[in-house]
């Protein structure tokens, strides 16, 4: 037999194939496994992750919405009826028996109790690897309490920032917060309603009550430009009912002052890379025109 027979010539290069590929596979194997079950690991522990995190959001998430709506409400009235001073208690009547300063306080709240209850619920998540549209959830939760805590949104106003005037210390508020949260939800209102002894929450309240008639101070500023941002939030994962049209929105900010305070709004939405999206975007061009 010849070499140059193409029946020989094929089983040497079979052969030569062979031996090449049982090297190669032989060297590359224990490095091509232990790379497989390093990714396949990562992979489930995203999966997982991201699931929990999901079924975190989903568990509270209607409730959490119902309560974002009401409180919505409730904003909408207050900024129409502000001046009528119906949130204030000038006359020394008790509490318990002054609906819309107690009502207001309970949505309030229940809203931030809400918004707590699913964050308690990923507590041991790692949510830095959610989905786009649950990690945007996450970041509206995380920014909503910053609105009535984080003194930087005063910033140029020569605000002392020692002493919680229009804002709140962040531990107080959560921990008043915390007294609306219950095991498996969050206090009702009938439930609210029935406390004889509201002084647990008066700071709440007095903070409420104390917001200008004329909606010019700090106070009404921040509460304006958490109403948009609630709004945002809504429209975005809110029910089609829930959602807000530019043309109210629009309708609402010409109706009300100028919020003077925007500017550092803003900024606090970039800190949180709140300002990329679609429903914010709305709002800062509504009240920029307004």
């Amino acid at each position: 037999m010849e070499l140059k027979d193409p029946k020989i010539i094929a089983a040497i290069i079979s052969a030569i194939v062979s031996v090449c590929t049982f090297i190669a596979t032989s060297i590359t194997k224990p490095f091509w496994e232990r790379h497989f079950h390093s990714f396949k690991l990562k992979t489930d522990h995203q999966y997982e992750q991201r699931k929990k995190v999901k079924e975190a959001i989903s568990k509270y998430k209607v409730q959490l919405l119902n309560s974002a709506e009401s409180l919505n409400h409730r904003l909408w009235n207050f900024s129409e009826n502000c001046s009528k001073g119906w949130h204030k208690n000038t006359n020394g009547i008790d509490l318990t028996d002054l609906y819309y300063p107690q009502s207001f306080c309970y949505r309030f709240l229940a809203f931030f109790a809400w918004c707590k209850k699913i964050e308690q619920d990923m507590v041991y998540l790692d949510s830095t690897i959610s989905d786009k549209d649950d990690m945007e959830f996450i970041k509206y939760l995380k920014v909503f309490p910053q609105i009535f805590c984080d003194t930087a949104l005063f910033a140029g106003k020569n605000y002392d920032s020692f002493h919680a005037t229009d804002h709140f210390f962040k531990d107080d508020f959560l921990n008043i917060v915390d007294l609306f949260i219950k095991e498996k939800g969050v206090m009702t209102s009938s439930e609210f309603k029935n406390i004889q002894d509201l002084s647990a929450y008066e700071k709440v309240i007095s903070y409420i009550g104390g917001i200008s008639n004329n909606q010019t101070c700090l106070r009404w500023n921040l509460m304006h430009g958490f109403h948009f941002l609630l709004m945002a939030f809504l429209t975005k994962f809110g029910y089609d009912f829930q959602q807000t049209s530019t043309s109210k929105l629009s309708s609402l900010a010409k109706k009300t002052p100028s919020n003077v305070l925007l500017p550092n709004f803003c900024e606090l939405l970039d800190r949180n890379h709140l300002n990329n999206t679609k429903e914010i975007d709305v709002i800062i061009k509504v009240l920029k025109k307004a």
